[in-house]
């Protein structure tokens, strides 16, 4: 038997993963890890949402250390203010670099996929699955194919099941995955790609932002692959 856990965020990415996990596995479990972040209530509701509309398991595990370390570092995404900007100063690679280490959360990729081996371990082994994409893997170098490589190399020797790391998207970029989600039927939007969300619409929509990095991406992706965005924003992103 074929089993997955997907490292659920809520955005776009996880969301891609989970509806594609549901159709390659035949058990799917998905981890969500809280740690202060400022989306971290609307992740959770989005979470149980995916969880009861794909009728799969859900976990939520609350790492504290995470949160200290974050706010020791000054990570803009546990407690304080993201940086603000269009899609144009996306393609500024300065730009880029300086809002990637905003909002960077200590080794975070390195922990969650620990959390998420050490339950397939004790489960007897599977697949983690984790949205990691081109886009991203530009600036982040948590989301690339080395990073891959080389956490998988590690996890033969920390992990007496057998587990390892599938990245899906690891090819594509935003618009690639906007695509991949209009394939397999994902409700879209109802995830929640926003760094500072605004709550929920009556018909539990996440409201972005609007302004931040990521939702910035996130509409730049479904607007040229899908033509259209039924995403909530407070404020229209910037192109």
């Amino acid at each position: 038997m074929k089993r997955a856990v997907v490292l659920f965020s809520g955005g776009l990415d996880s969301t891609a993963c989970l509806y594609w996990a549901k159709r390659n596995y035949d058990e799917v479990i998905m981890l969500t890890v809280n740690y202060g972040s400022n989306e971290e209530k609307v992740t959770n509701k989005v979470a149980e949402l995916f969880s009861k509309e794909l009728d799969v398991p859900l976990r939520i595990v609350r790492l504290d250390f995470l949160e200290e370390f974050s706010r020791l570092r000054g990570t803009t995404l546990v407690g304080g203010e993201t940086p603000k900007v269009s899609a144009g100063e996306l393609e500024d690679m300065s730009v880029a670099q300086e809002t990637a280490k905003s909002v960077w959360v200590p080794a975070r990729n390195v922990v969650l996929i620990s959390v998420a081996a050490s339950l397939l371990d004790a489960l007897g082994g599977g697949d983690i699955v984790v949205g990691f994409n081109a886009e991203e893997g530009a600036t982040f170098s948590d989301n690339t194919p080395e990073f891959v490589e080389k956490m998988n190399e590690m996890l033969k020797y920390g992990t007496m099941a057998e587990v390892k790391v599938v990245a899906p998207l690891i090819d594509l970029d935003k618009k690639g995955i906007a695509k991949l989600l209009k394939e397999l039927g994902a409700k879209y939007e109802y995830s929640n790609s926003c760094y500072m969300p605004k709550g929920f619409t009556e018909d539990g929509k996440p409201i972005h932002c609007g302004e931040c990095e990521s939702c910035v991406r996130r509409h730049r992706g479904l607007m040229e692959a899908l033509g259209e965005d039924r995403t909530v924003y407070a404020v229209e992103p910037r192109v």
